[in-house]
């Protein structure tokens, strides 16, 4: 009788934790939509689609572009969770968005100051682009898996960006990133250095 009862007590925390991880938020840092190289920064508008309540589709009506036409699109959400783990959700054209896995609090700014290491260096948000302004690659999760030791120190270039977003143009880096609890950005011309904090 007491083996059964440890295991029923077993399996209620199992099933707890279980439960409790499915229920953990993900705070939405950046949002893109498009195909290839040719996408477009959605960040409001899918805080905005979260904070509105209720699932949403992967479209261009709601995303309010279409940066490639008649190809098959994608949505990527760069998220962080409470613990300061990074992830991309990735939806295809079409397809449902859960917004009750989302929350659209600011790291260190009003609307969530959880739980993270406010002494580790957090890419916020990070786009390289050509330099008259038209839309680029989102380069958010990728620089934030080239920091080391709280560092981020490298060359800005098509191959450190992982392609080049406008063939012939100059381009240019903008990021925004945080720490030490303290939210900074910074612009680096194709070529130029990228060294932060």
């Amino acid at each position: 009788m007491r083996i059964s009862r440890s295991l029923i007590s077993i399996f209620a925390v199992l099933i707890f934790a279980s439960l409790t991880a499915s229920a953990q938020q993900w705070y939405i840092q950046s949002a893109d939509w498009g195909a290839g190289n040719r996408r477009q920064d959605v960040t409001r508008t899918v805080r905005r689609l979260v904070d509105n309540g209720g699932d949403f589709r992967a479209n261009n009506k709601n995303m309010g572009i279409d940066p490639a036409v008649g190809a098959d699109k994608t949505l990527r959400i760069n998220a962080r969770n409470q613990q300061g783990n990074v992830r991309t959700f990735t939806y295809k054209e079409g397809s449902t968005v859960n917004s009750s896995n989302f929350a659209t609090g600011q790291w260190g700014g009003g609307g969530w100051n959880g739980g993270g290491n406010n002494s580790q260096l957090r890419v916020l948000q990070a786009e390289y682009r050509p330099v008259n302004g038209r839309a680029g690659r989102n380069v958010t999760s990728r620089l934030q898996d080239m920091v080391r030791n709280n560092r981020l120190d490298i060359t800005v270039d098509n191959k450190t960006m992982g392609g080049d977003p406008a063939p012939g143009q100059s381009k240019q880096l903008y990021i925004a990133y945080e720490y030490r609890g303290r939210r900074n950005s910074q612009t680096v011309g194709e070529n130029g250095r990228l060294n932060i904090p």
